[in-house]
């Protein structure tokens, strides 16, 4: 049998134990996570850092050739206005995030001429990644149109091979035979980059909550390298993906390059849902 004051002594630690758990479930307390904050936990977490992105030395394989206008009308949206050359260009790229995170992924896109309010500047219709983290945040920052996609580039013997595929089907065959290196190398042209930036609604039969053409332009773009060639382009399709419905009519340019850029944040120029767009 404990005397009185043992009992008490007892008494006491229950009740400071008692207390303790109730602080430590109840109260921020230093050593427990109470504030999810900043990691994927909070409500308002993102898979990806904020703008802007440092690149250096991304290796990028290019052709440019001549289309049908049906076919550039087609991917173009309003208020964009084609350019009148029917000019469409394709790169398939090793990326290089140097800053905020070391970071390498593949891509792929379609570049077309356009002008916004008379001013040149290029629209991206599509583009294939092979990174998760660079598709949401090309979609949710800037609207770039991006989807995944299996992506290769070789270099071999000086020549470039590179292919894009999803679900086991060849969308774009590029191969470049390349020339010997150009020197000087010309300045980069630097112009405005247009997406169609589109969030749908969670409610059925809504229209998209977010709607919007956007644009950016890159930072100190510099090409390092440039090697000129002669190429060959091929496109497949799928049903959600018809490539193989371009006609190539004529190849203008083909090269490689390596270029270093900054992106940055851009701007909306122009709201479709503002007055019925």
């Amino acid at each position: 049998m404990l005397c009185k004051t043992g009992r008490l002594a007892v008494a006491l630690a229950v009740a400071l134990a008692v207390a303790f758990l109730v602080a430590t479930l109840l109260l921020p307390t230093k050593g427990y996570a109470q504030d999810f904050s900043g990691t994927h936990l909070a409500s308002t977490s993102l898979s990806y850092p904020m703008p802007p992105f440092t690149y250096e030395g991304s290796r990028v394989v290019s052709i440019v050739f001549r289309t049908s206008p049906e076919v550039i009308r087609a991917m173009v949206p309003e208020p964009l206005v084609p350019d009148a050359t029917n000019e469409l260009s394709v790169a398939i790229v090793h990326h290089h995030i140097v800053a905020p995170m070391p970071l390498s992924y593949y891509e792929a896109f379609l570049v077309v001429p356009v002008s916004h309010d008379g001013a040149p500047g290029s629209y991206i219709p599509v583009l294939y990644l092979d990174d998760a983290a660079a598709i949401t945040g090309g979609r949710e920052i800037w609207g770039f149109s991006k989807f995944g996609g299996e992506i290769q580039i070789v270099e071999q013997g000086g020549e470039v091979h590179a292919t894009v595929q999803q679900a086991g089907v060849t969308l774009i065959d590029v191969s470049v035979r390349l020339g010997d290196p150009l020197v000087p190398i010309p300045e980069m042209p630097n112009s405005p980059v247009f997406n169609v930036k589109m969030i749908p609604s969670v409610e059925q039969g809504a229209p998209p909550d977010v709607l919007q053409l956007t644009s950016t332009t890159l930072g100190d773009p510099q090409i390092t390298a440039l090697r000129p060639g002669v190429g060959t382009l091929s496109f497949g399709s799928t049903p959600v993906d018809p490539l193989g419905s371009i006609p190539v009519l004529e190849i203008l340019q083909a090269s490689w390059y390596e270029y270093d850029f900054t992106l940055d944040y851009g701007e909306v120029v122009h709201d479709y849902l503002a007055e019925g767009g």
